[in-house]
């Protein structure tokens, strides 16, 4: 149906004759009579009664203005709301990341973009990388933070950050003197991890498999304050991010080799449709992530550096 001749219907009604419509409109009146008929033959009746001194609606045409009003003002709230959305004022956004990384990471991140943007809506979900990826690549996710490794195809990936693996032991355990644990010494522990799918997991997983070892897991769990109690209860070492084992009581971390690193990036799909909020979020991470995530690990590894120095020479320093 032609909405302009829609609304020259309601400004005929309105104005109360075609004359004063078309001054209104500024435009012919022999125009706006073509109009109108073209209306009511697409519609099949007769909407208008045209009287010498006035018109007057039939029942069709009463109750079709009651439509053409409701019709003309959704399609001006629709306006309204795609000119917030691209303004930003108001949108939806759904974001997937690891426990780690939504415990740690974003919550800094996040507020400094609701600051900006108050209007728009987050959805957070936590899950591993591999589940993350595929949430992305089916549209339940508009963007992910997970570990830029493994990326299956129709994803793009861009590093925000790279993070260091450390292991976490009870402050009790004997290992809790050391500086720092090889990889193979690692496995010779009881570990608590990460379920399958989660990138950490992934890393030991291909240690043990190049030095043809077994995982003796302990415990699977999702949970990162499961995890950490568990390791403080001595049941087993566990590896986080540098920059979510900090302070943590009861606990000590030790430095993992060199190529224990998580390379901390945002995910989203090659084909995915033009978004407003997913793309000024992706931008804002691009800006801010990168010395939000730097000063983070900073802050964790300084403090991780302090902890593992021996008392005597943290004695002999003061």
């Amino acid at each position: 149906m032609n909405l302009h001749r829609i609304e020259l219907f309601l400004a005929v009604v309105d104005a109360g004759g075609f004359t004063a419509a078309a001054e209104r409109r500024g435009i012919a009146q022999p125009a706006v009579s073509a109009a109108l008929r073209k209306l009511e033959d697409e519609l099949g009746v007769l909407l208008l009664v045209r009287g010498r001194r006035r018109l007057t609606l039939t029942a069709a045409g009463t109750a079709f203005l009651r439509h053409a009003r409701a019709v003309l003002a959704q399609l001006a709230a629709s306006r309204r709301e795609l000119a917030a959305m691209q303004s930003l004022e108001v949108g939806q956004l759904a974001i997937g990341a690891p426990a780690m990384v939504a415990g740690h990471l974003l919550p800094p991140l996040i507020d400094g973009f609701l600051k900006q943007r108050p209007g728009l809506r987050l959805t957070i979900v936590q899950a591993g990388a591999e589940e993350i990826g595929g949430r992305v690549l089916r549209g339940d996710l508009d963007l992910g933070i997970t570990a830029d490794w493994r990326t299956p195809d129709g994803l793009v990936t861009q590093v925000l950050e790279v993070q260091a693996m450390v292991a976490c032991v009870a402050a009790a355990s004997p290992l809790a003197s050391r500086r720092r644990l090889g990889w193979a010494e690692l496995l010779d522990q009881r570990l608590i991890m990460f379920p399958r799918g989660y990138y950490q997991r992934s890393r030991v997983e291909d240690a043990a498999a190049r030095l043809r070892r077994a995982l003796d897991i302990a415990v699977e769990a999702e949970s990162l304050p499961l995890v950490v109690d568990l390791v403080r209860r001595g049941h087993g070492v566990a590896t986080l991010l540098a920059a979510a084992a900090v302070d943590l009581p009861g606990i000590a971390t030790l430095a993992l080799p060199a190529e224990a690193t998580v390379p901390v990036a945002v995910c989203r799909r090659a084909d995915a449709p033009p978004n407003a909020a997913v793309e000024a979020f992706h931008a804002y991470l691009l800006r801010h992530a990168r010395g939000r995530l730097g000063g983070a690990l900073a802050q964790a590894t300084g403090a991780q550096a302090t902890r593992l120095q021996p008392a005597g020479a943290r004695a002999r320093r003061r």
